[in-house]
């Protein structure tokens, strides 16, 4: 299925899955079941911090300080909710604190 393929190169949130979906043109009672069975498989915090696992690792590579606030705002351009964002956003901070 293109959506677990897309989630597995490059993930993305519910919210940017959906653009993309309907940008290809696919209705949305379709589009509202394939997240439904996409993120049953793949839980969305975890999609997410898996995300945020790599770019802190590239970063410690670079030598470069992860600000916590770049990382909430990626998550959101990535089609995450606020929720999530924000979940990620204050355990970088304790991380960091």
């Amino acid at each position: 299925m293109w959506a677990q393929f897309r989630l597995k190169n490059k993930p993305i949130g519910r919210y940017k899955l959906n653009q993309e979906l309907r940008i290809k043109g696919i209705k949305q009672d379709i589009i509202q079941k394939v997240i439904d069975k996409t993120y049953k498989e793949i839980d969305d915090l975890t999609l997410a911090r898996n995300l945020i696992k790599e770019k802190i690792v590239s970063s410690e590579i670079k030598n470069i300080r992860i600000n916590p606030k770049k990382i909430y705002n990626f998550l959101l351009r990535r089609g995450f909710s606020i929720e999530i964002s924000k979940s990620i956003y204050d355990e970088l901070n304790n991380e960091q604190a």
